[in-house]
């Protein structure tokens, strides 16, 4: 299932060009099967992001237990991809750029994010966290916890941006985001992408 509408393609970064022909740029919940392209995404990631993400050093073998059934463990799990979402003739769906993993039960939910290097500072990670928010507002979910190292800029950038509750430690950053907030920007988006499509 698709999210994020209108699709966008990123062709000619950094800016987003419409094009419904590529099927753009957009969200779409992971499946089991997505695992080796999302390990990808993993791999590419610098050491220091690695363990900006996982607050912990993850090296390759640690990084595919933890893809395993990526799809199918409870809580979110939101792939953004480059090119069509869905394979199709003369169609493939390019690499993931950006995972944003949700874990946890009752009204809390733990998020962990990464997102490309080269992607950084778009809005891809805003528009990850107010897509989840979507998600998990009607399972009652009321706020996502996210912690990471407190160089992770890009992440605390994102974290003001939604008006999220921001704890520095001297090891840990604490992040706490109201998802009825993150909701409301969501749909504010949407609203926004549909009008601007519309014209």
């Amino acid at each position: 299932m698709a999210f994020g509408y209108p699709q966008m393609s990123f062709i000619g970064y950094p800016i987003p060009i419409p094009c419904r022909g590529h099927s753009g740029f957009g969200l779409r919940t992971a499946v089991d099967r997505d695992a080796p392209v999302v390990l990808e995404h993993y791999l590419r990631l610098s050491p220091d992001d690695r363990r900006m993400r996982f607050c912990a050093t993850m090296g390759p073998a640690a990084l595919e237990r933890h893809v395993e059934r990526i799809g199918s463990r409870g809580g979110v799990v939101l792939l953004a991809f480059d090119g069509p979402l869905f394979k199709a003739p003369f169609l493939r769906p390019g690499a993931v750029r950006a995972v944003a993993e949700l874990v946890g039960t009752g009204r809390e939910m733990e998020l962990g994010i990464s997102v490309d290097s080269g992607l950084r500072r778009r809005g891809i990670g805003t528009e990850l966290v107010e897509t989840a928010a979507h998600l998990l507002a009607p399972r009652g979910v009321r706020t996502i916890r996210a912690y990471t190292l407190p160089g992770n800029r890009s992440f605390l950038a994102v974290a003001r941006h939604c008006g999220a509750t921001v704890e520095v430690g001297p090891d840990e950053v604490e992040v706490c985001f109201e998802v009825s907030a993150l909701r409301r920007s969501y749909l504010r988006r949407r609203a926004g992408n549909a009008f601007r499509l519309g014209r």
